[in-house]
């Protein structure tokens, strides 16, 4: 472009005022290239060194699990063959679950992990079952293992050869990289996205791609975030996945796991995530998962079909099934992140990991979940949670061979815990038509789901209010031919339980279940002059309390009760095709109301008294405790000494007690606190999530107040507001 100008028609001065010119910005173009060559290389370098960071950070984690020698010394002597190949694995099994080849990289990755603490040469042995997994290139028919587990597994066993620096052909390594091209996190939601992304971030490390560690880093952060859709975090902080379905464990635990491993990788470079981010991870542990664990043990309610394998509500060990634990805990990775706020995970380890008692800094907590129809209730004493399913959730799963029995698992079952293994791998000789809490036919034979991956709701009404610490659940019930007003009103000391218009048309007879746990201790019936301990199958009329394992089921008004404390027995083939038949058997706690044949508008009513002795159970009394009210249009309970009165309208009407009368002008439900005072505060929630408006009046002492709940957000329907 310069010499464009000397080729005009210029004096001598002018063509060496242009050259000299020319000359200088020469020079300045030539100092800007430098300067950029420089700047280049520095970016280089410090991308190189995150990289690094990255890596070792990754391997760090790696090597903290078990070093593998003594399994590598048995890979080594006794099963692996010199193609590479292991004579143990069937590489032709295509298995969903339990699929046997990924155990060829596994042994590789254990070998790996061996490199730098073992005598013996396990160069060749990698490089030979590397090479061997490409030649056959095993598939599985669950696009999982295919799509996550393989090439996660794959990266962190290039990773790990990096990081020993063990050199083999480049051809090999580059064969190995491209067979990790699976899956695409963005055709992904929630904890699915996460996985895949995990190995796009190893294979970026191996690769040294910025731009694949850049995509990889936002894919794996993206689930991070509230979302409306059907999968993922949500905006009350319930975790869901396969469409509406509740999921708090499960995938909520690799949502967990993922994101916490992700950004302890991460940590101190460009890629590190952000504080919005991290607070909202840690709102979820910390408000919503961890409540939902008692002692070591989660709910049952939030697995999914988790809840069929063994082992799975027992939160001790920090990992997931299925899952590979680098070496830190949820808890600690949370610590690691955000030292300085952390004394409710430290509270929480020491809970889980049994150094405290499971009630150990437990403060009082209610919250119902709007997004998921879950309801948790925590006490220091005991948690009481609830699981529901309308038209916009989904039944708990049957997938990939588990969760065969769990059919009516969402139909207002009730988990109650107080030490936190009353539950413990108990699955197997579950009655599964006796769930806790449910109302059900009681079939001769335990029904298999209907339907595969989840079946909705077929309920509108489905909700709960609550100002943070007590609270309702109502559930309007219609399913297999059964219908059922069910309601819990959670207080303090005791949770009571309403049923109503009860009816089924169909020859079993119907039952609702208080509770099925395994039997600890005695059981005794106490009513009035009668005083028993049960050791086998009773049928009671009438009963005033049944108590097991401190805890008081005391009946409101007559029922026809069954109890049983025998023996069960089952297997987890039963409720898992991927386990064996081996006998489970073991003494069960049964407590059931018995509503006979072709109920029409049956009813129970009861209180739940947990944390009680024996002694302290004979001398309660629900005195302070008035069901105002147990009908289809109605069910409502008050608490006269904490001055709190709960209802659940099932269609617009009015609640009255001692002068004091409450009318609201839709369904609702509705807590009403302080109500004999001039402090009134009146709580409501609307279970349809179709209403932005209910009116409640209110008289008392001949005044009227009139008050308006209002809902301005329609992502909030369903949520707690305060009228005014």
């Amino acid at each position: 472009m310069f010499f464009s100008f000397i080729n005009y028609d210029c004096s001598e001065i002018e063509v060496n005022v242009i050259y000299n010119t020319y000359t200088k910005m020469k020079l300045l173009v030539l100092k800007f290239s430098l300067i950029v060559c420089v700047l280049s290389c520095s970016k280089a370098a410090i991308a190189q060194d995150e990289f690094d960071t990255i890596r070792r950070n990754i391997v760090a984690g790696l090597k903290n699990r078990s070093r593998g020698e003594e399994k590598t010394d048995i890979l080594i002597k006794q099963t692996q063959q010199p193609d590479g190949s292991w004579k143990d694995i069937d590489y032709r099994d295509s298995a969903i679950t339990h699929w046997s080849p990924i155990k060829h990289l596994q042994n590789i990755e254990s070998y790996c992990l061996a490199l730098n603490h073992s005598q013996n040469d396990l160069k060749e042995r990698i490089v030979a079952g590397l090479r061997y997994w490409l030649l056959i290139m095993p598939a599985s028919t669950n696009w999982w293992h295919n799509e996550i587990a393989v090439p996660q597994t794959m990266g962190r066993i290039l990773l790990l050869l990096e990081d020993a620096e063990i050199s083999y052909p480049k051809s090999l390594k580059d064969s190995l990289v491209r067979s990790m091209i699976k899956g695409n996190p963005y055709k992904q939601t929630g904890a699915n996205k996460l996985d895949i992304a995990i190995h796009y971030l190893y294979r970026a490390c191996v690769t040294k791609n910025s731009a694949l560690m850049d995509s990889a880093v936002q894919q794996a952060f993206d689930p991070i975030r509230i979302t409306t859709e059907a999968g993922g975090l949500q905006n009350d902080f319930s975790y869901l996945q396969h469409g509406r379905q509740l999921y708090i464990s499960g995938y909520g635990t690799v949502f967990l796991m993922g994101a916490y491993k992700v950004a302890t990788w991460v940590a101190g470079t460009g890629f590190a995530l952000g504080k919005e981010k991290l607070n909202l991870l840690q709102t979820y542990l910390t408000k919503t998962y961890l409540k939902a664990i008692r002692g070591s043990y989660s709910d049952f309610n939030i697995e999914g079909r988790g809840v069929s394998r063994p082992n799975a509500l027992n939160k001790k060990s920090g990992k997931q099934d299925g899952y590979a634990d680098e070496g830190n805990t949820i808890l600690e990775m949370a610590k690691k992140l955000n030292p300085s706020d952390t004394p409710e995970i430290s509270n929480a380890i020491a809970r889980i990991q049994g150094w405290k008692e499971a009630g150990y800094a437990v403060e009082p907590y209610h919250k119902f979940f709007y997004r998921a129809d879950y309801t948790l209730h925590l006490r220091k004493d005991y948690s009481f949670n609830v699981r529901m399913v309308s038209e916009r959730t989904v039944r708990t799963e049957t997938g990939n061979g588990e969760n065969l029995l769990g059919r009516f698992l969402p139909d207002g079952s009730t988990n109650i815990q107080q030490r936190g293994d009353e539950y413990y791998n108990i699955m197997p000789v579950w009655e599964w038509d006796k769930i806790p809490g449910i109302t059900c036919r009681d079939f001769a034979t335990d029904q298999p789901a209907v339907k595969q991956w989840g079946e909705t709701g077929s309920t509108v009404f489905a909700g709960g209010v609550s100002d943070g610490r007590y609270g309702c659940t109502a559930y309007d019930m219609s399913y297999n031919k059964v219908s059922a007003k069910k309601s819990w009103f959670f207080f303090d000391k005791q949770v009571i339980c309403l049923g109503a218009g009860i009816s089924c048309n169909e020859d079993e007879a119907v039952t609702t279940t208080l509770n099925q746990c395994w039997q600890r201790g005695n059981t005794v019936v106490y009513n009035r002059k009668v005083n028993k301990i049960v050791k086998a199958v009773d049928t009671l009329v009438n009963p005033s309390l049944v108590w097991h394992d401190s805890i008081g089921y005391y009946f409101i008004g007559n029922h026809v009760v069954a109890l049983s404390n025998g023996k069960q027995v089952g297997n987890w083939k039963k409720i898992n095709n991927t386990y064996t038949t081996n006998e489970i058997a073991g003494n069960v706690f049964k407590l059931s109301v018995l509503h006979g044949v072709k109920p029409h508008e049956a009813s129970y009513s009861y209180g739940v008294v947990p944390a009680i002795s024996l002694k302290e159970a004979k001398k309660y009394s629900l005195s302070g405790i008035k069901v105002l009210s147990n009908s289809k249009a109605l069910q409502a309970v008050l608490n006269t000494q904490l001055q709190i009165l709960q209802a659940c309208f099932y269609v617009e009407g009015t609640v009255n007690y001692d002068g004091l009368s409450i009318t609201v002008d839709k369904p609702c439900l509705l807590m009403v606190k302080n109500f004999s005072t001039a402090n009134m505060e009146i709580w409501v929630a609307e279970p349809t999530q179709k209403t932005k408006e209910i009116n409640v009046q209110v008289k008392q002492d001949n005044k009227i107040i009139l008050q308006k709940a209002i809902w301005n957000n329609e992502q909030e329907l369903g949520s707690s507001v305060l009228a005014d």
